[in-house]
């Protein structure tokens, strides 16, 4: 069990409760979380088998889920394997959730915050590659080719990939020299729609639109 804790030394109070409070409001922020960031931690051993609707509970009921919250995640994922709820509910616990409230609290006080969230995956012979935890960092800093990234990303990019990732370096160093990403600031909760930017291939952005009724 580790994290920051507000000592009132080096880190004065939660950084979500200052933010909300408007400490560091000339600081432009720029947030972006993955779509499936505890999948990696399932992928390495390093997360509980939750499989029974006992387990899930015991779950739920030691961290202060409310039931729906629980329900909500089993809809978005109505064909998921019990365990794929557990690490739905877990990465917003533990990632999306916070990175998310960190983000809105920036810009309801008054600072600029842009959000993105990376949603890429990739099917290959072993199974699904994941939005999973630092998936969009080698995407962000251009160095797919890099083999230590490959388990992250699945592989050697492809064509689609390395555009991805080009679109996405460029948003970076945008907002690092101008403020600027590409997209509008957030101006309250993080509906979706043009304030939130969601990381995708054009491929996978094709399919999905093909879904679409």
């Amino acid at each position: 069990i580790y994290g920051p804790v507000a000592d009132g030394v080096l880190l004065t109070a939660d950084p979500l409760e200052a933010l909300a409070a408007g400490a560091g409001g000339a600081v432009e922020l720029l947030v972006c979380h993955t779509t499936e960031e505890y999948w990696l931690l399932d992928a390495v051993g390093s997360s509980a088998k939750i499989t029974s609707e006992e387990q899930l509970a015991s779950f739920a009921a030691d961290f202060g889920l409310p039931a729906s919250l629980v329900e909500g995640h089993r809809e978005r994922l109505p064909d998921a394997p019990l365990l794929d709820v557990y690490l739905s509910l877990y990465s917003g616990l533990l990632f999306a959730e916070y990175s998310t409230r960190l983000a809105e609290a920036h810009a309801l006080a008054g600072g600029r915050a842009f959000l993105a969230r990376f949603d890429r995956r990739r099917d290959r012979a072993g199974g699904r590659v994941r939005a999973w935890h630092c998936a969009d960092i080698p995407f962000a800093f251009g160095n797919l080719h890099d083999e230590s990234v490959h388990f992250l990303v699945g592989g050697p990019p492809g064509a689609a990939d390395q555009e991805l990732s080009r679109r996405m370096a460029r948003a970076w160093a945008g907002f690092a020299a101008h403020g600027d990403p590409g997209w509008a600031p957030l101006d309250g909760p993080a509906g979706g729609g043009e304030t939130v930017r969601v990381w995708r291939t054009e491929e996978e952005e094709a399919a999905d639109a093909a879904r679409r009724p």
